[in-house]
């Protein structure tokens, strides 16, 4: 006859006890874990500082993500990390169970995800472009954008907003990364592009660091070739020290309500302090946000004394001295010679 299980030595009791225990916690580990929930196929959550894992659930389940707090929380406990959970905005991609939610919010990947911003890119353009690829509240982006305590922390308190210190770059955006933080970076960066020898260069030249960005953004505006950034720098450096007008169509184009796009002749008159047809010196700030090769060629023109160019309808343009040299280039241009 087989001995009861109370009869069996306390060894074997205890062995049986214990086998049994873990099977039961694996059996309620994953009926906590594989617990459906409404998918997520691609969305953020931001997890404040210093929120709690409690607290953390409440948001969840005040966004519709879980349809109990208690779920989350059993889950982080079960996985012994309720103290191990980062500030930041976490991209949550193909969720189906209360574990996958667990393990993207507790171990999110962090594989960086590439966001390229090409030159040029306006303010209201960048944070679109990083919204393409990875969760970014755009109306934040650009609020931040304009904060004045923000821009002081950032050692940018002098411009107006941050059109033109947002460098165009490729950018490894690491899961959680909030607005606040990619805006650090991309300042960070501008800022080391500056540098003390371009600034020391730009101070030559009579220009502080925020006018070289702006000089490297009507630069930007007007370049479709490299080998030109310099010539275009040069010219408007020119045109500066002659006291002349820049007239520069990139900063009407900003200036614009509905820029940018084509000019009209009214277009030119358009009331800005952007406009530089209407005003002499360079306009408030920057225009867009220029790259590297524009703000290099804002410090670097060429030694070359043109005042004039026009567009020759394949991307580059024709540069003169004279104004008359300027007229008979655009009547060239127009009849196709």
């Amino acid at each position: 006859m087989q001995p009861t299980f109370m009869q069996r030595s306390p060894a074997r009791r205890t062995i049986i006890l214990v086998v049994a225990a873990l099977l039961a916690l694996g059996a309620f580990r994953s009926l906590i874990f594989g617990y459906p929930i409404n998918p997520i196929f691609r969305d953020a959550f931001t997890v404040p500082n210093g929120a709690s894992a409690t607290r953390i659930a409440v948001m969840l389940e005040e966004a519709g993500l879980i349809p109990d707090a208690d779920l989350f929380i059993t889950a982080v406990r079960l996985k012994g990390g309720t103290r191990s959970i980062r500030p930041g905005r976490y991209l949550l991609v193909n969720v189906r169970t209360v574990g996958d939610l667990t393990r993207q919010i507790l171990q999110p990947d962090w594989r960086p995800i590439v966001v390229f911003v090409p030159e040029g890119a306006t303010r209201d353009l960048v944070p679109q472009y990083f919204a393409a690829k990875y969760p970014t509240d755009v109306e934040h982006f650009l609020a931040l954008t304009e904060d004045r305590d923000f821009m002081t922390r950032l050692g940018i308190g002098m411009a107006p907003h941050m059109e033109g210190y947002l460098l165009p770059e490729t950018y490894h955006i690491s899961n959680g990364l909030t607005e606040e933080g990619i805006i650090e970076q991309m300042v960070a960066l501008t800022l080391k592009t500056l540098g003390e020898q371009v600034i020391a260069k730009g101070a030559r030249l009579g220009l502080n660091p925020h006018e070289i960005l702006t000089m490297a953004s009507i630069v930007e505006g007007e370049a479709m070739l490299d080998e030109e950034r310099g010539v275009i720098s040069a010219v408007y450096h020119n045109r500066l020290r002659e006291g002349m007008r820049l007239q520069a169509d990139p900063t009407v184009q900003y200036a614009l309500p509905d820029g940018p796009r084509r000019l009209f002749f009214r277009d030119y008159k358009y009331p800005s302090a952007y406009n530089t047809y209407l005003h002499k010196g360079l306009p408030p700030g920057p225009i867009n946000n220029p790259g590297r090769a524009s703000i290099l060629a804002a410090v670097m023109p060429s030694d070359v004394d043109y005042l004039y160019f026009v567009a020759n309808g394949e991307g580059g343009h024709i540069f003169t001295q004279t104004f008359d040299e300027h007229t008979k280039a655009i009547r060239r241009i127009r009849s196709g010679d």
